[in-house]
């Protein structure tokens, strides 16, 4: 009898939804655990975050498919396997989603730093002398490399308020685009 029959349509749907949101990054799991604890995870299922030591091989690949209503995921807290029922699963949050990684990110060690002003500020200065120009997009990405927890949103404020407070700095926006390019006005000479 094939294991997949046993699971509720509606555990088999979830199941695979949450095994989605884990390929897609880092996600925060809260779920039960039998004795009635909590626990809060720090959950992936994308390889690019988990050390390639961890990597599932064979037999194990196969067995984590198997269990019936369970979600094995790799805890990036503790670094080790672990799984959690379906039935149990008080919240599930992505956190943080990769783009297309390159292997020299090392995402994988969480020990991210947090932004603040003066971090974009002077990481900003140092893309922009580089390269001419910047859009939030590629310093968000700058950040990223550079270990800095770093989110679109929270890239263009900070960069709206260094516009705004900063002398020299200048954008245009092309009509076809919706993104500013942030340069220094001093190398427009």
């Amino acid at each position: 009898m094939n294991a997949t029959m046993n699971i509720s349509p509606t555990n088999f749907t979830a199941k695979e939804a949450i095994k989605n949101d884990l390929r897609r990054g880092i996600v925060q799991v809260v779920y039960a655990k039998l004795n009635g604890e909590v626990n809060n995870r720090k959950a992936t299922l994308n390889f690019d975050l988990i050390p390639e030591k961890d990597h599932p091989k064979g037999d194990e690949k196969k067995a984590a498919t198997q269990d019936e209503g369970y979600v094995r995921y790799y805890d990036l807290t503790k670094g080790e396997w672990r799984q959690f029922h379906v039935d149990r699963l008080k919240e599930c949050n992505v956190l943080f989603e990769l783009e297309p990684v390159n292997e020299e990110y090392e995402f994988h060690t969480l020990k991210f730093k947090k932004l603040t002003y003066e971090a974009l500020k002077q990481v900003a200065e140092e893309v922009v002398r580089q390269e001419e120009h910047l859009t939030t997009l590629g310093l968000k990405q700058e950040l990223r490399i550079r270990g800095y927890w770093a989110e679109q949103a929270h890239v263009s404020q900070l960069m709206t308020t260094m516009f705004e407070q900063e002398g020299g700095w200048h954008y245009h926006e092309h009509p076809s685009e919706e993104f500013r390019h942030y340069f220094l006005r001093e190398l427009k000479v």
